[in-house]
């Protein structure tokens, strides 16, 4: 099984024949449904694929997984793609969404005779304003161009022929035949997958092939659909400053008052304790807004500075951080640059001693051929060299005497 927090394992490592696996089984990468964060990057993967790069030659990609994230898959694709290994691929029982696209990343592509293949269009989710979800808009078809591209390359069917068939927002699924017929998969392989999808998978709505594959029990998947609105209740919470009481029996109305409750007199227990129930009706939502307008007014909007206030008010952490990463960064440019003059000072130093041994070469050169000899020995005709001259040793009455003898009978004397 995978480590906890990650989509993939690798196993059966062979020094001998260089080769290994790779599992992907599960969402691309993992969701944690408590924080509803992905709980792994693309990152992670790369690093370790590239690992292994360096000590095998075969690498075996089985996967058995529903998809994911484009943004975390497509870093996975590039990666495996670019290899320069012998890289295969498996699809060992689902290969859907960008499982699907990732599956096409090998050299060669294998399937197991029970998998299903599924291709379709790029989901999002926006939260925001009108141009936000038009934006979202925009950058979904420019991936569904893209993982249309890839499935045209793969099957040597021209990209009109991939997007008007697959790329129509439509689930469209595809058994091991179907997938080799396509051009989509290299080989059908003899066997059958240990853990192959639901017989009415295709039936399902596509949030429900991705829990099929998150482990979630029905206790927790019955937690999770309440989230949104648990999520609802922190943030009134969060905003109007106030926490909610444990649900209380609930008391005989009260008889109707005349006066109207202040902002000082509303609490919301009402809104929080409805948005606490397991199943919120209709005529629940429609009284938290009853109350909320009775708050704020039905009619009341914020001004550009209120809510030009809040915006600043939740962006200028966020600004403190930036300002202080590009500070870093101006001082550590800083420092670059110190080290460059420094590099230079260096280079420059060299360049200056490197002339100077040249010139101390060609001036020794130059005393060699006067005939000047080093030693101060002279030669046969030594050049008059000013302090050079040899001190005369000083001689006795009769060293001179003996001197003169000797000169007189021819004998040499014997060198001083």
């Amino acid at each position: 099984m995978p480590q906890k927090g990650l989509f993939y394992e690798i196993t059966n490592k062979q020094k001998e024949s260089k080769t290994v696996d790779i599992m992907v089984y599960g969402t691309i990468p993992s969701l944690d449904t408590d924080t509803w964060r992905m709980t792994n990057t693309a990152d992670r993967f790369v690093r370790d694929f590239k690992a292994l790069e360096k000590d095998y030659d075969r690498i075996n990609i089985h996967i058995n997984s529903p998809g994911g994230s484009v943004y975390h898959g497509f870093p996975i694709f590039n990666a495996i793609a670019a290899s320069k290994k012998d890289i295969h691929t498996y699809n060992d029982g689902l290969a859907a969404s960008m499982a699907g696209v990732l599956l096409l990343a090998g050299k060669t592509v294998h399937t197991a005779k029970n998998a299903l293949l599924m291709i379709h269009c790029t989901n999002g989710l926006a939260i925001g304003h009108s141009q936000d979800f038009r934006d979202m808009a925009d950058m979904m078809d420019k991936y569904n161009g893209i993982i249309a591209q890839h499935f045209a390359d793969k099957s040597g069917k021209s990209l009109e022929d991939i997007q008007s068939k697959y790329m129509n927002y439509k689930d469209h699924w595809l058994t091991a035949q179907e997938a080799e017929e396509e051009g989509f998969v290299d080989q059908i392989e003899d066997y059958e997958s240990e853990d192959a999808p639901p017989e009415d998978i295709t039936d399902m709505a596509f949030s429900q092939v991705m829990a099929q594959y998150t482990g979630e029990n029905p206790e927790k998947k019955a937690a999770d659909e309440r989230g949104l609105f648990q999520r609802l209740t922190a943030y009134m919470e969060k905003t109007f400053k106030l926490k909610a009481d444990p649900p209380a029996p609930q008391d005989p109305p009260s008889p109707p008052s005349n006066q109207t409750e202040t902002e000082e007199d509303m609490d919301f227990k009402n809104s929080l304790a409805l948005l606490a129930k397991d199943q919120v009706s209709a005529e629940d939502i429609a009284a938290i807004r009853a109350e909320i307008e009775a708050f704020t007014g039905a009619n009341e909007k914020f001004t550009p500075d209120e809510v030009q206030a809040r915006v600043d008010e939740a962006v200028q952490p966020v600004q403190d951080q930036v300002d202080s990463l590009t500070q870093e960064k101006t001082d550590l440019e800083t420092e670059v640059t110190n080290l460059k003059i420094e590099k230079g000072n260096l280079a420059t130093s060299v360049t200056d001693l490197t002339e100077e041994n040249k010139t101390l070469k060609l001036d020794i050169q130059a005393y060699r051929k006067s005939g000047v000899k080093v030693d101060n020995s002279g030669g046969e005709n030594p050049d008059h060299i000013e302090g050079d001259e040899k001190e005369s040793y000083l001689h006795s009455e009769a060293d001179a005497e003996v001197k003169a003898l000797r000169a007189e009978a021819g004998i040499k004397a014997k060198a001083e």
